[in-house]
């Protein structure tokens, strides 16, 4: 082979090689690609707990029915109604609860926090109705609450029929809505510590043996640092599991809504969480604003964030956050320490992804108009006007002065008697 043709295969040898690695995916974008979390659910989501940040997605504002995870709010209506040591006497209807339960009998006494045990460990129907009739007196009233309770929070594609989750048409909710909802209660100590538990010892029928009931959710067995929340099953929603775990003080909520993988998607979300970010401060959270208040004895109250501002974060992002405050219109005077003042909203390349609530520091009183105040004035000094001219005319008279006596008289005999020293007897 000639000199020359062997020069232009190594050329076209080196083309194709070039050409080869300029169609091969950068390391930058396998490596990202590679860290998303694989998950076969319909519907799937990965929140901050501290921030409300959403850190993985998929469907999440897709409706589907929710199952027993309905039971999340069923609980958080209970813990916030409160008394959860009030008991409560299991009616025939409750009793009578149709699929997963844990065959209360009617007539049954038990404590609402112990139901609460049933409602979220087995995932007791029976408890659910129970729980809900000790609230509302009915099941229906109770299903009215929860729907109110779900416009109050914002979940906006959130529809409750029943307590429990057993399937309806009407019945759905989100993955996102879930992990708000989620969050919520999360908040609450007694919901944590009851969502944690693995196994826990309640009242049986009466001269029957106690029940012991176990957590169906397998997350808290199989992955380290999970502390609830909630299980899920019928056939038209698939499995369903609303999962958290928490390592050191960053908290993770996870969603898996009809998975057949329902497990491994909540911990391949999870391990994607803790490894590629970290809790954070905002340092712009601590900062005081002032808001303008209208008929106030000052101009201005002082509005601080409700709670310290943290927020996942990668490392990449630490110092990447906006950080912007609206004030709330209008403020006028009364106001109130702890009143709502404004919004800060956290936000990273253009998109909000957190916001928290800033309160007044102090109260600020209603400035009294001058008109007004001249008035009271007047009125104060009319009635001491008043007064004089009665005392100046029961002086004057005679007729007068007999009232005066008998007024005053009662009033004077009364005063020697309380400075008058009893005498001690001997």
């Amino acid at each position: 082979m000639s000199l020359i043709v062997k020069k232009h295969l190594n050329y076209l040898l080196l083309i194709v090689i070039f050409t080869f690695f300029l169609l091969l995916p950068s390391h930058e974008h396998a490596l990202e690609a590679s860290t998303q979390p694989q998950v076969q659910g319909q519907s799937a989501i990965l929140m901050d707990y501290h921030s409300g940040r959403v850190l993985y997605a998929k469907n999440i504002k897709q409706t589907m029915p929710p199952a027993s995870v309905t039971k999340i709010m069923t609980a958080l209506l209970v813990i916030e109604k409160g008394n959860l040591d009030q008991v409560v006497e299991v009616s025939p209807h409750a009793a009578s609860t149709r699929e997963s339960g844990i065959y209360l009998q009617a007539g049954e006494k038990m404590t609402r926090r112990q139901l609460l045990y049933a409602c979220m460990l087995p995932s007791a129907n029976d408890a659910s109705v129970a729980l809900a009739e000790s609230i509302s007196g009915e099941e229906e009233d109770f299903v009215e609450l929860m729907n109110q309770r779900a416009a109050e929070l914002g979940l906006l594609d959130t529809h409750f029929c029943n307590p429990h989750g057993l399937h309806e048409d009407d019945h759905y909710t989100t993955a996102y809505d879930l992990a708000c909802l989620s969050r919520m209660a999360m908040q609450h100590e007694v919901f944590r510590e009851i969502v944690k538990t693995t196994n826990i010892v309640i009242p049986g029928p009466p001269k029957e043996e106690d029940r012991s009931i176990w957590n169906q959710n397998r997350l808290l067995y199989r992955y380290d640092g999970a502390v609830g929340i909630k299980t899920g099953y019928t056939r038209q929603a698939g499995n369903c599991v609303v999962g958290a775990a928490q390592k050191d003080d960053m908290l993770l909520i996870a969603v898996s809504l009809n998975s057949p993988t329902v497990y491994e998607d909540l911990m391949a979300m999870l391990d994607y969480g803790f490894a590629n970010y970290q809790l954070v401060e905002l340092e712009q959270s601590k900062e005081t604003h002032l808001v303008t208040v209208e008929g106030g004895i000052t101009d201005q109250v002082a509005a601080q964030a409700e709670k310290q501002l943290l927020i996942a974060a990668r490392e990449d992002e630490k110092f990447q956050f906006q950080y912007s405050f609206t004030p709330v219109a209008g403020v006028r005077a009364p106001v109130n320490k702890g009143d709502l003042l404004g919004y800060c909203t956290v936000s990273l390349d253009g998109k909000d992804i957190a916001k928290i609530e800033l309160l007044a520091a102090q109260g600020v009183e209603a400035r009294v108009p001058p008109i007004k105040a001249l008035a009271v004035g007047i009125a104060g000094l009319y009635k001491w006007i008043i007064l004089g001219l009665i005392l100046y005319w029961l002086i004057r008279h005679k007729s007068g002065q007999e009232v005066l006596k008998a007024i005053l008289r009662p009033i004077v005999l009364l005063i020697i008697k309380k400075r008058t020293p009893r005498s001690r007897a001997h």
